[in-house]
């Protein structure tokens, strides 16, 4: 043999005893424990349900284990629930028990309502609250025995439970179920057993409970005031109108708030009156938008010459804002003069605002102003004076949507997509198909909107050609969240099963990076958000969800929020910011996993907003109330430690001036 032969030849063997040598070690050798989180959490970032993540559901550390039946959770898909849900009834450990309960309900399978609800019953109640959480998540409205199986849970000896079973109705839809809840309120000892019931009675709308959404106007708890505001909004007699009146000068703005929400629903003369008796005496920016927005609700115009003192005087855009749309619904083209004054500012919130204001006008002499606004340099204007455009000129559609296709912004184009399919004109398939082919270049969310577009022209004629090529560019695409979504297409339109095209998305934080913050973040950091209003202090949940932290953490870093707004703000509900663009579209360029957790939504908590799951990204919004419905559907980056007074005084446009990290807890 040629010696340089021979000697290639064991260097070939060499190699593979090496490589065999080193793959015998990394098997069997003993891990550390924040290099198996590490290693759980990246199979769960790239959506991985492996073999070793399988294995470290019988680790010896119930840590461990917890944190796998988490991660399958998480990652769902097919058998992911059969891989935990034996852990809830055999694991030695309350904590590894409870979180597989919970993870079970995320994986989607709903088999496995049933069977839950079949075992809580003996459980510890720890673990049982959590199983009955997850059958309500699992079940829907159309399955009529798990719904009838919760009742029997409203007379467990856990209050724990019994709380769990009460919401539970509310999240699969549980209108038989919520009846027989009235009968708690007479024979229930524990108080957050009542609340729950009513929380879901509330949210279900049973306007036949009014006498108990009456009993609790009076409470101490802001938050059970605001349930009982709600509830009553469903309820129809004169008396729930003269509460709703009441309600509506609560001492807690949020309550407030609902209760004028509530009274905008209802057209009575009484509740014209107080409304716009109401507007006269607000002071609160927050309120009297929400006062502006119910009167437009309840078709009242008997505020207009209040709108125009208050545009006169008010030293808030956001409030003007309100106002002028006012105006426009009620006064039309009398208001044009108005807000032509308005629209040279260089406000983005208030040129929005009379972008769709010229087009509650309704009629096409304000179709030059609108075509000005339709070329501004501020996408967001752009976007609301095509939607505007869409209305008052109907006969140049074509024109608008071919100008919007062609936009520079993916929002605007993306807008057009969406106008396309709603107004189901299948002419522009072809050029559809075309900004489709050229995917690499066009933003994931216009990509999205291709998928959407699709599956709509799919469900009329499912042999559409051009559409069958949409969704085909879909399941190519190199992002895992557009393949996802056209896979759904193929299952829920086509009846065919294309889970194959969802390979696991890329990781965007290596194994080695995610052991080293284990390591270092063993206590939690925490996040100060500087803002014109006051410094908000936040606990981050790095042991909750780790990649969703480190992303907030980088982009904090990068100085990712400096000079950014907050976009949205609801009244009892949310205060929202993180987007670059300052409309709710904009993000990093990039999207994170969702990590949903069992903590709860209460007051302060600081979730992250998406449009679906794992299409997070930098928007993250502050909870002005306890929210109990989006627990589970929203993952929550941590909590406000100090400063919740500023939150509560933010309003649309208000500024984070920085987000600064500390990494150690303060």
């Amino acid at each position: 043999m040629n010696p340089q032969l021979r000697k290639a030849g064991y260097v070939v063997v060499l190699f593979l005893i090496l490589f065999l040598a080193y793959f015998l070690f990394d098997t069997f050798r003993g891990r550390a424990f924040e290099e198996k989180l590490a290693e759980i959490v990246h199979c769960e970032d790239r959506r991985l349900s492996s073999r070793t993540l399988h294995n470290y559901l019988k680790d010896d550390d119930a840590k461990v284990r917890e944190r796998a039946a988490l991660a399958i959770g998480r990652i769902g898909g097919k058998d992911g629930a059969s891989l935990i849900f034996d852990l809830i009834s055999t694991d030695p450990s309350i904590d590894v028990a409870s979180t597989a309960a919970f993870a079970v309900g995320l994986t989607g399978e709903k088999q496995y309502s049933a069977k839950l609800l079949d075992i809580a019953y003996d459980l510890p109640g720890r673990v049982a609250a959590q199983a009955v959480l997850s059958a309500g998540r699992l079940a829907d409205s159309s399955m009529k025995s798990e719904q009838l199986q919760l009742e029997y849970y409203f007379s467990h000896p856990s209050p724990e439970v019994r709380e769990s079973a009460c919401y539970a109705v509310y999240l699969c839809n549980a209108k038989l179920a919520a009846a027989k809840m009235f009968d708690l309120f007479n024979i229930e000892p524990d108080d957050d057993v009542k609340i729950a019931a009513l929380y879901s009675l509330a949210r279900l709308g049973i306007g036949q409970a009014e006498t108990i959404f009456e009993d609790f106007l009076s409470d101490a708890d802001p938050f059970v005031r605001s349930i009982a505001v709600r509830g009553l909004s469903f309820a129809t007699s004169d008396e729930s109108t003269h509460l709703l009146a009441i309600a509506a000068n609560d001492s807690d703005p949020g309550v407030a708030a609902s209760a004028i929400t509530a009274l905008g629903k209802r057209k009575s003369g009484e509740a014209q009156k107080q409304l716009i008796k109401k507007l006269g005496l607000a002071e609160d920016p927050k309120i009297i938008v929400t006062l502006f927005e119910a009167l437009r609700a309840q078709n009242n115009d008997g505020a207009t010459d209040m709108a125009y003192h208050i545009i006169e005087t008010a030293q808030s855009n956001y409030i003007v804002s309100a106002a002028v749309l006012y105006l426009a619904e009620f006064q039309k083209d009398r208001a044009v003069d108005l807000i032509d004054s308005l629209m040279r500012t260089d406000d983005q919130y208030l040129k929005v605002a009379c972008a769709e204001a010229y087009g509650m006008v309704e009629r096409n002499t304000v179709v030059p102003r609108l075509s000005k606004l339709f070329i501004d340099r501020n996408p967001s204007v752009r976007m609301a004076a095509f939607n505007s455009l869409m209305e008052v000129d109907k006969d140049n559609q074509d024109y608008y949507i071919g100008q919007a296709l062609a936009d520079s912004d993916y929002v605007v184009m993306g807008n057009a997509i969406s106008k396309i399919g709603e107004l189901k004109q299948a002419n522009y398939l072809p050029k559809l198909f075309e900004i489709s082919n050229g995917s690499k270049e066009v933003n994931v969310d216009v990509r999205r909107s291709l998928v959407d577009i699709a599956s709509t022209f799919l469900g009329i004629n499912p042999r559409d050609s051009i559409a069958k090529r949409l969704l085909l560019n879909g399941a190519i695409d190199p992002d895992y969240v557009v393949r996802r979504d056209a896979a759904g297409v193929y299952k829920n339109i086509l009846g065919e099963d294309r889970s194959e095209i969802i390979r696991q998305p890329f990781a965007r934080i290596g194994e080695g990076k995610l052991e080293d913050a284990f390591e270092q973040y063993q206590a939690n950091p925490h996040a100060t958000i500087f803002t014109n209003r006051g410094q908000i202090d936040i606990e981050l949940y790095f042991n909750v969800a780790p990649l969703t932290v480190l992303n907030f953490m980088q982009l904090a870093k990068d100085g990712f929020y400096d000079g950014l707004r907050f976009h949205r703000v609801v009244p009892n509900f949310v205060a929202q910011g993180g987007d670059p663009r300052g409309d709710g579209w904009g993000g990093p360029n990039y999207f994170i996993r969702c990590e949903y957790s069992s903590q709860p939504y209460k007051r302060g908590t600081v979730g992250i907003a998406t449009s679906g799951k794992d299409t997070g990204g930098s928007q993250f919004f502050i909870t002005l109330s306890p929210q109990p419905h989006l627990e589970a559907r929203y993952t929550v980056l941590g909590q406000v430690i100090a400063g919740m007074q500023y939150v509560d005084d933010i309003v649309i446009g208000d500024i984070i001036e920085k987000i600064e990290i500390q990494e150690k807890a303060l």
